[in-house]
């Protein structure tokens, strides 16, 4: 067993040197994410805007994500992606910055919808680098290695933003604007330089063209429920955890944290565990639970009862993202990767534009408990969306049987 973890962890080990680089990259960036995470308390704790306004100023932020995930494919075909990410990240330290010091909803609005289409675009760059630094056999390692580094990253900001916001909410700003900084140092020093690998050859598996692929668009569906339902995690969970739950920022906080450091520490063995169901049993499962972590918040009360609700819907997360994720890579290798992968992040994406507005309108009305049964119901009407978008029993099987090569046994 040593010995495997040795293997695992040693650079050009199981994990390529240029994977352990990207997931650096992305976990130094994912601290600066203690922003999105505490954006919703603080326009509303410390602004004082109404929880209606809130959500439309998120889904500008929303919006930004679903023109910025195609826009980073768009641009990365003509600019090369090393150096539109190191200038987007550039830009994004004074975004950063500028939304710390801004109070004016017209401004924040603005500000927020240039933070969704910078997040958005250098989200969507990350899988090209992927792509363009990693050996095509080291790539589904590279995406979990990211996988791993992206949760680690938000369970530190988790922690640290319950921290600096107890302090004075600038901070939270002005620290995730110093990681992103330390970001674009990090990937100029490592990765600049690099000369990327020649393309992926198209493989013969698949239409190779998005929108003729019905498996495919039944995915994306399926993406936008599903996203929807989740979204409200970032966009009214603290809210309403402060409302309903009297808790203050800094255990706020640490339920953010708790999700990313059950993600990290679970996430491997699930996989490995759920490889022996198929992909459909593992995504059908992760909604399930997360519809039961969600739905049963109305029905409880203090600190215990809402670990528990995390606990539950960090399984469901564990078990349903990796699979689509492999399911979207499925579908790219066999035709135009570019489009099948901003197609996909924008379906995402839309989520985070629709969820806030439709999450800050029924918390408004009909109060804080009725998001939470909203969203275990979008969670549940996902589920035959996923048995269409997996009824091929051949696909399933190759995915599988791919998954069980790159897994660490």
């Amino acid at each position: 067993m040593t010995r495997n973890l040795i293997h695992l962890l040693r650079p050009n080990g199981y994990f390529s040197l240029m994977a352990w680089v990207l997931a650096a990259l992305l976990f130094i960036n994912r601290l600066s994410s203690m922003v999105k995470l505490f954006m919703a308390l603080y326009l509303r704790q410390e602004l004082g805007l109404a929880i209606e306004t809130v959500g439309w100023l998120l889904s500008a932020y929303g919006a930004g994500l679903l023109v910025g995930s195609m826009l980073g494919g768009l641009l990365s075909d003509h600019v090369r992606t090393a150096r539109l990410t190191a200038g987007l990240f550039f830009v994004s330290v004074f975004v950063l910055i500028l939304l710390g010091l801004v109070t004016q909803v017209p401004l924040l609005a603005g500000l927020l919808l240039l933070s969704g289409t910078l997040d958005g675009a250098i989200r969507t760059l990350h899988q090209r680098l992927i792509m363009e630094y990693c050996e095509p056999a080291q790539r589904s390692r590279a995406q979990a290695l990211s996988r791993v580094a992206r949760n680690l990253g938000m369970a530190a900001a988790g922690v640290a933003g319950g921290v600096l916001a107890q302090m004075d909410f600038r901070w939270v700003f002005f620290v995730s604007a110093a990681m992103t900084l330390l970001a674009l140092l990090w990937f100029v020093r490592t990765t600049w330089h690099r000369e990327v690998l020649e393309p992926d050859e198209v493989t013969e598996a698949g239409t190779g063209t998005p929108l003729r692929d019905a498996a495919f668009l039944w995915l994306l569906g399926a993406a936008v429920l599903l996203g929807m339902a989740f979204d409200t995690v970032y966009s009214t969970l603290g809210n309403y955890l402060r409302d309903y739950y009297h808790l203050s920022t800094e255990a706020i906080g640490w339920q953010f944290g708790l999700n990313a450091m059950l993600v990290v520490a679970l996430q491997i063995p699930l996989t490995h565990w759920g490889e022996r169901w198929g992909l459909r049993r593992q995504l059908l499962a992760g909604c399930v639970l997360l519809a039961v972590g969600l739905g049963m918040l109305p029905f409880g009360s203090g600190l215990f009862y809402v670990c528990l609700s995390t606990v539950i819907w960090t399984l469901g997360e564990a078990f349903f993202m990796p699979p689509m994720n492999v399911l979207v890579m499925r579908h790219a290798q066999g035709g135009k990767s570019g489009q099948y992968f901003g197609l996909f992040f924008m379906s995402w994406s839309a989520s985070a534009l629709l969820s806030p507005v439709l999450s800050g309108q029924l918390y408004g009305r009909f109060g804080g408990h009725s998001v939470w049964l909203a969203s275990a119901t979008l969670a549940l009407l996902t589920l035959p969306l996923i048995c269409l978008a997996t009824r091929s029993s051949t696909q399933d099987k190759a995915l599988a049987t791919s998954k069980r090569t790159a897994s660490l046994s």
